[in-house]
C-alpha cells in the first residue's frame, strides 16, 4: 500500500501548535515587561521634570538670599523638599570669606515619588548672592 502523503500528521500538528503558543507567550512577556518599563521611566522624567520647576522658580525668586528648607507637592503626589544653606568651600578659611560683598548659597531639592518617604531623586546647585 502507499500512502498519499498529502498532509501533515496529528502530532505535526500539535508540534507546531505547541511552538506557535509558546512564541505568543514570550512575545507576550516581553510586551508587558516593556510596558512596565516606559510607566517607570515615564514617572522617572515627570519626578527630574518637577525636580528641575523647582529648582528653577526658586533660583529666580530674588526675596531668597538666607539659608531656609521649603516643601510642597504635586498634583499627581510628587513631594518636595528645597534646602538653601551657606556654602562654605573645604579649602577656604571662614575668616578670609568674611569680608567678601557675596556669598555662596548651596540649594538641594530632594523628590520623593507619591505615597513614598525615601528620596528618589536629589538636584543641588550653587548660586551667588550679596551678602548685605
Amino acid at each position: 500500500m502507499k500512502s498519499s502523503g498529502a498532509g501533515f500528521t496529528l502530532v505535526e500538528v500539535l508540534i507546531a501548535t505547541t511552538l506557535l503558543a509558546i512564541g505568543i507567550a514570550l512575545s507576550v512577556s516581553l510586551i508587558g515587561k516593556s510596558l512596565g518599563n516606559i510607566k517607570k521611566m515615564d514617572a522617572r522624567t515627570r519626578i527630574v521634570d518637577h525636580a528641575n520647576s523647582v529648582m528653577e522658580l526658586t533660583l529666580l525668586d530674588p526675596e531668597i538670599g538666607e539659608p531656609g528648607t521649603f516643601e510642597g507637592d504635586f498634583e499627581d503626589g510628587t513631594r518636595w523638599t528645597m534646602k538653601i544653606e551657606e556654602y562654605i568651600p573645604d579649602n577656604v578659611e571662614p575668616f578670609e570669606q568674611a569680608d567678601m560683598p557675596v556669598k555662596l548659597l548651596a540649594y538641594t531639592v530632594e523628590m520623593f515619588p507619591p505615597r513614598s518617604s525615601v528620596v528618589d531623586y536629589r538636584l543641588r546647585t550653587l548660586k551667588l548672592v550679596s551678602a548685605r
